[in-house]
């Protein structure tokens, strides 16, 4: 019974209902210590930013936007690039709203703190963004395969 596919799924489900229970904090915000660490941080989120504009706008102005998989990683690169901002808006934020945020009453918390607050569901963005990315590049795979058994490769 231990190789049956119904013990592995048994034992399968056992193992998510049990993670399910016993959650443990996500932490999928990243805090700096050091303002050094900080401000090299930021920096690399205004070069990836700059980075995916410059591919955005690369693909729009080409032959390829008239493709749709192109188009798919263009709005990636452009949705990772409203990411980049959104982050880099969470690090400014962070200092002072962390303190906050166990310390004061939601009623006296202002626009900073719900501004910081928004930025911490950064990880969503960034997900739709790799969504983009996928969805492009498997079609441009497609696009590749059936190109290929067109010209009998």
């Amino acid at each position: 019974m231990k190789n049956s596919a119904a013990f592995r799924l048994v034992f399968l489900l056992f193992v998510l209902l049990f993670l399910f229970l016993m959650p443990k904090p996500c932490l999928a915000f990243q805090e700096h210590g050091a303002m050094e660490g900080l401000y090299i941080h930021q920096l690399a989120h205004i070069c990836f930013f700059s980075s995916m504009l410059w591919l955005f706008f690369m693909i729009k102005r080409s032959s390829y936007w008239e493709k749709k998989w192109w188009k798919a990683i263009a709005i990636g690169a452009l949705i990772l690039a409203f990411w980049n901002v959104m982050t880099f808006i969470g690090h400014v934020l962070g200092p002072k709203n962390i303190y906050l945020c166990n310390k004061t009453p939601a009623e006296k918390r202002d626009i900073t703190f719900w501004i910081w607050y928004f930025t911490k569901f950064d990880t969503i963005v960034c997900c739709l963004s790799m969504i983009f990315f996928f969805l492009g590049l498997r079609r441009l795979h497609r696009a590749i395969d059936q190109q290929g058994k067109q010209t009998g490769e």
